[in-house]
C-alpha cells in the first residue's frame, strides 16, 4: 500500500478547486502530468525538481500503484496522484493562475474523425491551459505522431501561445515506456514546447454542495422499478439511470451514468426511507463530481417518483 499516501480523492472534497498548499503542506509552484502512465517521468522530475509541487492524473489503478511505489522508493513527498481524466481535473482542480508547468506525454492520438472528442489535446483544453498556467507558464507535449503536434501548435497559437515545435527529439526525452517502444520501433519521436501569452477563462462546472432531494412520500417497489430507463440530454450533457435494485426494508439503489462535456461518471443513487419520506440522494459507495449531469439526475428522480 506504498501508493495510498500520494492517492488523494478530489471527487469527495467540499470545495474546488482546493488549497494544494495545505493538501502538500507547503507553499510551493504546481506542476501537473496528464496521463503519468507507471511513472518514469513523474518520478525522475519530481526528483529532478524538488521545489515543485507535483500533481499526476492518471486513469487507471494499476498504473496508479506501480507509480506510487516507485515514487515511494524514491522518497518522494512533494507528489499527489489522483485517479481522474485529466482534461476534466485540469480545469476543476486547479485556480486561475495557479500552475507553473503541464506536461503531457505520448496522449492516445485517437485518429479517426469519429473518436475527436476523446482526444486530449483540442481547443478546449488549449483555452483550459491559458486559464490555469500561471504568466509565461508553459506545456510540453511529446508524441509519435507529427500531426498531432502540429494540430496541438496550431490550437496553442491560437489562444495566444509562444510555440516552439514540433520538433524531431533524437535521444533525451521523458524516459517513458511508451518512448522506450517508440524508439525500437524506428518511430520518430516528436516534442513541442509553448509559453502562456494572454490569459484566457474557462468554465468549470464542478461546484456546490452533494445533491439530494426529500420526496415526502414512501416509495413502492413498482415505483423504484420503473425509473429504470430514466434519462435526459441537453446539449453537452446526459444521464441515464440503469438500473434500480430494491431492498427488503424498503431503501433502494440506482446504478446511473452522467456525461458532462465528455467527462463521464458511473454512480448510484441511493432512495432512503425516512418517516413516511424518501431521501435522494448520493449514495456514498462511488461519490461523482457533482456536475450538472448528476445534480439534474437526482433532480429527476425525485420528480418522477412524485408523479411530475
Amino acid at each position: 500500500m506504498d501508493f495510498a499516501r500520494y492517492l488523494v480523492h478530489p471527487e469527495r472534497w467540499e470545495e474546488l478547486p482546493p488549497e494544494w498548499d495545505l493538501l502538500f503542506a507547503r507553499p510551493a509552484q504546481l506542476a501537473v502530468e496528464i496521463g503519468f502512465g507507471n511513472g518514469e517521468f513523474l518520478c525522475e522530475a519530481a526528483h529532478a525538481h524538488p521545489e515543485l509541487n507535483w500533481v499526476g492524473f492518471e486513469t487507471s489503478l494499476t498504473c496508479i500503484v506501480k507509480a506510487g511505489r516507485k515514487l515511494a522508493r524514491a522518497g518522494a513527498e512533494h507528489v499527489r496522484l489522483a485517479r481522474v481524466d485529466g482534461r476534466f481535473a485540469l480545469r476543476e482542480l486547479f485556480p486561475d493562475e495557479s500552475v507553473e508547468r503541464v506536461v503531457l506525454h505520448f496522449p492516445c492520438p485517437w485518429p479517426k474523425r469519429s473518436h475527436a472528442e476523446r482526444r486530449v489535446m483540442d481547443e478546449g483544453f488549449a483555452r483550459t491551459l491559458a486559464a490555469i498556467l500561471r504568466p509565461a507558464g508553459r506545456f510540453e507535449l511529446t508524441t509519435d505522431v507529427l500531426r498531432y503536434a502540429e494540430d496541438a501548435a496550431g490550437d496553442l497559437a491560437a489562444m495566444g501561445f509562444r510555440v516552439a515545435g514540433p520538433e524531431a527529439v533524437a535521444a533525451g526525452g521523458p524516459g517513458t515506456r511508451y518512448e522506450a517502444k517508440w524508439r525500437r520501433e524506428g518511430r520518430p519521436i516528436w516534442h513541442l514546447r509553448a509559453e502562456r501569452g494572454r490569459k484566457g477563462s474557462t468554465l468549470r462546472i464542478a461546484e456546490g454542495m452533494m445533491p439530494h432531494v426529500r420526496v415526502h412520500q414512501s416509495v413502492s417497489g413498482d415505483a423504484v422499478a420503473r425509473l429504470g430507463g430514466l434519462k435526459e440530454a441537453w446539449p453537452g450533457g446526459a444521464f441515464v439511470i440503469k438500473e434500480a435494485y430494491l431492498s427488503p426494508r424498503g431503501a433502494a439503489l440506482l446504478r446511473a451514468f452522467s456525461t458532462d462535456e465528455g467527462f463521464e461518471q458511473q454512480y448510484f443513487l441511493a432512495l432512503v426511507p425516512e418517516d413516511g419520506a424518501t431521501l435522494v440522494k448520493l449514495d456514498g459507495a462511488a461519490v461523482p463530481f457533482r456536475t450538472p449531469a448528476v445534480k439534474r439526475s437526482v433532480a429527476a428522480v425525485a420528480a418522477a417518483l412524485e408523479g411530475r
